[in-house]
């Protein structure tokens, strides 16, 4: 079963690497970066799964929240981020 995951995290500490964390979330699935620091990504993880995985290389002061997202709106919206966001959605794996 296919899962559509919106995932945002906030790193509190100073000098967090945000390479790690965006390297773990691009390695669920296919994955647009849609704002700073949420991502949505198509994967086979379940939403816990997909938080474990991603959690793993975060520190415990950390927040991350995994949404399992079967629609979505967004507005305002440049229409490249929509058509960017559909192409995850709906490209057949």
């Amino acid at each position: 079963m296919a899962f559509n995951l919106f995932i945002s995290y906030d790193l509190d500490k100073p000098g967090q690497s945000y390479d790690a964390v965006h390297e773990r979330i691009k390695s669920l699935g296919r994955w647009y970066h849609a704002q700073q620091s949420l991502f949505y990504v198509h994967t086979e993880f379940t939403p816990e799964q997909a938080h474990r995985h991603v959690f793993a290389v975060m520190d415990r002061n950390d927040r991350l929240i995994v949404v399992d997202a079967t629609g979505a709106w967004m507005y305002p919206a440049p229409p490249s981020d929509v058509e960017a966001i559909n192409r995850v959605w709906f490209e057949m794996a």
